[in-house]
């Protein structure tokens, strides 16, 4: 009997344990989204103060304790920003995006402080379709009911140099801009008031840039474009990625990821490098406009590990088409090969793009020119077929075979030769 009573009350105790700590983890879990929700209201109210006609209002949203130099970089950057037209600017703060931070170096006085990884969100007005968002990280502090901003890493101080961290920073965070549209008013361009005559050449060069993308893809994009030029190589590294920094390239293109069988795309942008006015001519400046611009329009169609010589050279195809320079003009690099008797025989290898400068030339070149021989045999409409067809991602030899024998009615083998047969009657 000892032993039965000795039973039910463990149970007993089992069965209280796991009801309280059932309750503490719902009474927790209450606490952060009740938690969460005050800071959505007050980012919100944030944005809106940050999108103002008077941006000095950000004061009453900044701790008084907070980093130095704070207030006077957000009202830099909604003043900048001012230059632009939003149809959507905001921040969110996700599920789990709010975590306790260190006491350490926190203000005096009864005061919680919080890391808070929120999604900055904006569109700009007549070119964005969707709206992009971008991490960025901040410390809020809260003050009974009161939330207000102690730290912001997206801000970039006087001096060009951004907060250490994972935050993005947008063209506005980097100075006064320099904004101009082209005649269309479907792409926008931006700068900054030094850049303003690259700034207005871009803008003169996008009707046509988008007219050419459109006649070799179709109308199946959006026939809009955002272009910006880095003023530094902090700001071209901060809109295009770690990976770059603007000194040996004229422009990238970016967007944010993309979900399989999606067509919709965000945070599309061409960027150029700071050093591109001073590097392009009038007609490079346009050749690397309409390679970038078709980067942004079969962007939907284009999936990681894709063959290089498919996604470069058709992108140098386009961005050369039409032009009125000699083909030794547009491939310097591999004309000198084959007048040296080095004619390629191989469709160039991912690994050769990038890095070592006249490897990395003559594998565009190689591309641009095997794109060149597949439009001259099979025409333009072949040519965007082919892409589309193997642009899908990572294949085998097998299946490049016979994607390629589905599109062109060849195999690999017979496209090859008849590239390097090409190649050497037209560069040597």
């Amino acid at each position: 009997m000892a032993l039965g009573v000795a039973v039910v009350l463990v149970l007993g105790l089992t069965i209280f344990l796991t009801n309280r700590s059932d309750s503490d983890e719902s009474a927790a879990s209450e606490q952060d989204a009740e938690r969460t929700a005050q800071v959505q209201a007050f980012l919100d109210a944030w944005a809106a103060s940050q999108m103002s006609d008077d941006p000095s209002g950000l004061a009453k949203f900044v701790d008084n304790a907070a980093t130095p130099g704070v207030l006077e970089a957000e009202i830099r950057r909604a003043t900048a920003a001012g230059a632009l037209d939003f149809s959507d600017w905001g921040y969110e703060i996700p599920s789990g995006g709010l975590t306790p931070a260190p006491r350490t170096g926190a203000p005096d006085g009864d005061v919680e402080v919080w890391n808070a990884q929120v999604l900055f969100r904006y569109a700009l007005d007549g070119v964005d379709a969707l709206p992009t968002r971008k991490a960025v990280s901040m410390t809020l502090a809260k003050r009974g009911d009161q939330w207000s901003v102690l730290a912001d890493g997206s801000i970039v101080g006087l001096d060009g140099a951004r907060t250490a961290g994972e935050s993005w920073n947008g063209p506005w965070d980097f100075g006064p801009l320099a904004v101009a549209e082209n005649t269309a008013r479907n792409a926008l361009v931006i700068g900054h008031p030094g850049q303003q005559a690259f700034v207005d050449a871009l803008a003169a060069d996008v009707d046509s840039a988008i007219e050419n993308t459109t006649q070799l893809w179709g109308p199946w994009w959006s026939e809009r474009a955002v272009l910006m030029v880095a003023g530094s190589s902090e700001e071209f590294t901060a809109l295009v990625g770690s990976h770059h920094d603007g000194a040996s390239i004229a422009a990238v293109s970016v967007a944010d990821a993309t979900t399989d069988g999606s067509s919709d795309v965000s945070g599309q942008r061409v960027v150029f490098s700071p050093a591109a006015a001073s590097r392009l001519t009038d007609i490079t400046r346009r050749t690397v406009l309409r390679h970038e611009l078709m980067h942004i329009a079969a962007r939907s169609r284009t999936r990681d590990g894709s063959p290089m010589w498919v996604l470069e050279g058709f992108a140098e195809y386009a961005g050369n088409r039409g032009s009125s320079r000699a083909w030794g003009e547009i491939a310097p690099t591999l004309a000198a090969a084959v007048r040296a008797g080095d004619t390629p025989t191989e469709f160039p290898d991912d690994t050769e793009f990038g890095g070592v400068p006249v490897v990395s030339s003559l594998a565009y070149e190689s591309a641009w020119s095997v794109n060149a021989y597949i439009a001259d045999r099979f025409g333009e409409a072949k040519l965007t077929d082919l892409f589309r067809a193997l642009a899908s991602g990572k294949m085998t030899a097998e299946d490049l075979d016979s994607r390629i024998r589905a599109v062109l009615g060849v195999g690999t083998e017979e496209l090859r030769l008849g590239w390097v047969d090409w190649t050497d009657s037209h560069l040597g």
